[in-house]
């Protein structure tokens, strides 16, 4: 890159990246508090994670950073990690996520992961947000002084029995701070609301102060908010986080952050694309996800994901290339050092706000309505991933929800399509599709075009066997094409079915060929002797009409 084109793409995407900035550190410092780490870690993640993610990543739209998806299980891992560590633990959780992303680039797992449907992600967002509401709901009542415990059921019997100790000031503060956000995005579309309301909350709050209405700042729950643009890891953390036990209770913890990590990445990346009639490539986002996490817990901040309130700011304020996110974590970095030391003024009230509206912004009502209408199954799986993820356990709602689309997937695959085509004598021909099983012919057909469609398995192997038998015995089927052009794969077991079917079409006199097979798939039937020996074409490849043509102009010569 030349010093001049250089130049040029900070002159496009200064401005927004100036515009994520604002965004970026308001948002940084609610999640952060969310995920129980106290204010400055959010925004070192904003620095260094979205830097090293606009440096090595694809998309030139991602903004990598604090997530609120990762929120509710990163508050957990501060309750539940191992004495002496608590919020300490969230940067080595952020390392060990960062590996665990770079086994998952290195040997190529991603691949395994475009099988989770985005049913699963929606609904864990939706049951996160859900999450989210309900832990604001001690901050913005004036009961923060309250230890949580990290688990829905549970905070919502510790908020009941304390309804009686509500703070009328910290109430007000809220649902007034909320009322603007909300109006503000309906409203006015050129600005995110998160910049004005920190800004309005930041002034209020350093006019109480001189009152003293009593409302809860940041400056009062965290004490002074030192500008820093990295948190050094302690010595203490680092010992105890070399128990080998500590490390494995990480990993455990950091592997289903990575999961979450890397599909909301890669679906952000995506939307982006969409948005934008762009492509990134979904492998080199991987590799910047896993040099941002990496980056980010060594400077003290949290893991990251991408997320798209970020990467929507960032297309809407005009983004044309990875310089904006790159500006983006300079600019924050900027702010940071600047200003930072007023929002100790800011109330904790108007972060549950934020936090809230964050929250009403991770449910798609619309994707569910959609799921409704044309996807039953994935509605149902969004929906379950949701509650488990509220009543129970985040990790467990994504493995319950990775499975249940496994078995979907794996069902459907159990009974693979099947299309027949009936060719008459008199050139005339008649479809069947989407069958189960063979429908005998009423009249003499010349040739029957037998389709399979999906993944051929040992399940639905004698589903197959059965038909072609079934034709083999038929006396008005003079020949048969296997057509496989939507067959993606088939197992060794599916192999011998075919070479049995064909050998027991050929011993009732059929004449058997396949078409349209790729190139995969023909090189393994070329590699059976059986099939060789009793198929009139050897060309697997070659298209239907080809073959069908073939196999006409040999029924004239028998």
């Amino acid at each position: 890159m030349t010093f001049g084109t250089f130049k040029q793409l900070i002159q496009e995407n200064w401005k927004s990246g100036l515009t994520v900035a604002l965004i970026s550190v308001p948002l940084s410092i609610a999640l952060s508090i969310a995920s129980g780490a106290g204010p400055l870690p959010g925004i070192i993640t904003g620095i260094w994670g979205t830097a090293l993610a606009a440096l090595f990543g694809s998309s030139n739209y991602n903004v990598i950073g604090a997530a609120g998806a990762l929120t509710t299980i990163l508050f957990a891992a501060t309750l539940a990690a191992p004495a002496g560590l608590g919020a300490a633990v969230l940067p080595f959780m952020a390392i060990a996520t960062g590996l665990i992303v770079a086994a998952i680039w290195l040997l190529r797992f991603d691949r395994f992961l475009y099988y989770i449907p985005s049913s699963v992600m929606y609904g864990f967002a939706a049951g996160v947000a859900v999450l989210i509401a309900v832990s604001q709901l001690f901050d913005a009542t004036g009961l923060s002084a309250l230890k949580r415990t990290g688990h829905f059921l549970g905070d919502m019997e510790l908020f009941l029995m304390h309804t009686s100790d509500m703070q009328l000031p910290a109430v007000l503060a809220f649902v007034a701070f909320l009322t603007f956000i909300l109006l503000w995005k309906r409203y006015i579309t050129f600005l995110p609301a998160v910049i004005p309301a920190a800004l309005l909350g930041i002034i209020v709050g350093y006019l109480e102060s001189g009152a003293d209405l009593g409302l809860l700042s940041l400056g009062e729950k965290f004490g002074d908010i030192v500008p820093t643009i990295a948190l050094p890891l302690s010595s203490a953390s680092m010992v105890l986080v070399m128990n080998p036990a500590t490390l494995v209770w990480i990993f455990k913890g950091a592997l289903v952050i990575s999961l979450v990590a890397v599909l909301e990445t890669l679906i952000t990346a995506k939307i982006g694309d969409k948005l934008t009639k762009t492509e990134s490539d979904s492998r080199r986002e991987i590799l910047g996800l896993s040099l941002a996490n990496i980056g980010s817990g060594i400077m003290g901040g949290l893991p990251a994901t991408g997320v798209f309130i970020r990467a929507g700011a960032n297309i809407k304020a005009g983004a044309t290339h990875r310089t904006s996110a790159l500006l983006a974590a300079v600019f924050t970095a900027i702010i940071a050092l600047a200003v930072l030391p007023f929002f100790i003024y800011l109330p904790v009230a108007v972060i549950a706000a934020i936090l809230t509206n964050t929250a009403l912004g991770l449910i798609e009502i619309e994707k569910f309505r959609e799921y409704w209408m044309h996807e039953k199954e994935s509605f149902l799986i969004a929906v379950g991933v949701a509650s488990v993820t509220v009543i129970e356990d985040a990790a467990i709602a994504v493995l319950f929800g990775a499975c249940a689309a496994l078995l979907i997937f794996a069902n459907k695959l159990s009974r693979g399509r099947i299309d027949l085509t009936y060719n008459y004598p008199d050139a005339s021909h008649a479809t069947d599709r989407g069958v189960a099983s063979v429908a005998l012919p009423q009249r003499p057909v010349d040739i029957l075009t037998y389709s399979i469609a999906g993944h051929l398995g040992y399940i639905d192997s004698e589903r197959h066997a059965a038909n072609f038998r079934l034709l083999a015995r038929s006396g008005s089927v003079r020949s048969v094409i296997i057509r496989l052009r939507n067959l993606f794969s088939m197992d060794y077991e599916s192999q011998e079915m075919l070479r049995d079917a064909v050998r027991e079409l050929a011993r009732h006199k059929k004449l058997v060929a396949f078409s349209s097979a790729n190139e995969e798939l023909a090189r393994e039937l070329a590699s059976i002797k059986d099939i060789r020996a009793n198929t009139i074409d050897g060309d697997y490849s070659s298209k239907t009409e080809q073959v069908l043509q073939r196999m006409r102009e040999t029924l004239k010569n028998t």
